[in-house]
């Protein structure tokens, strides 16, 4: 597919933490193609009209690092990510200053169509207010959002607690996309559910 945008249009892959209940780092499970899963998301970015692709790692930085050295994506490490989340994106966006936005997706929502993908930055591309775009799934939120800069400025602002919850904090900017995509709600967290998707069983070990 062709993929033609008028704005610059960058993507992060977060894959920073500890898996634990994966028991292996969800970034190394192999994809559907036989690549790492962090480089599978990160080509879907790609594929979709992302100019620039980087993938955040934290934990198992030195394992995962050597395994994307074949692949022609960045990696870039948060040193902090026993932190959360937010410290994860702010790394990934201090890469993407000279983005018009950020399409930022989690290694683990996997099975996600390119063409949503597409469709999504399109969508994004007509955003009148500088914010966040979101896609839905049957009224569900996915966990994969576009950030347009001007709101990316406010994120790298942000001081991390435990007491701050991104999602809650973004629901003040975003705007809601419907899309026939049920991916867009997958969070595979253990090995269990990993094999039992479709995604995993497509050509994956």
């Amino acid at each position: 597919m062709t993929v033609k945008l008028q704005h610059k249009h960058g993507g992060i892959v977060l894959a920073a933490g500890a898996s634990v209940r994966m028991g292996q780092p969800k970034a190394l499970l192999s994809g559907p193609d036989g690549l790492p899963l962090a480089a599978h998301q990160a080509g879907l970015l790609r594929a979709a009209g992302a100019s620039r692709v980087v993938v955040v790692c934290g934990c198992d930085a030195d394992r995962i690092i050597p395994a994307m050295r074949h692949s022609s994506f960045e990696v870039v490490v948060n040193e902090h990510w026993r932190l959360g989340r937010l410290g994860s994106l702010q790394t990934g966006l201090r890469e993407m200053r000279e983005m018009y936005g950020v399409l930022v997706l989690p290694v683990d929502t996997v099975g996600i169509r390119v063409e949503m993908l597409a469709s999504l930055l399109m969508a994004a591309e007509q955003q009148a207010l500088p914010g966040a775009l979101r896609p839905i799934f049957q009224n569900k939120p996915g966990h994969l959002v576009w950030l347009h800069s001007a709101l990316t400025q406010k994120i790298l602002r942000l001081v991390s607690s435990e007491e701050f919850r991104l999602d809650d904090w973004l629901r003040t900017y975003q705007a809601t996309m419907p899309v026939d995509d049920p991916a867009i709600l997958n969070n595979m967290n253990t090995p269990e559910s990993w094999r039992s998707c479709a995604f995993a069983n497509s050509g994956a070990n």
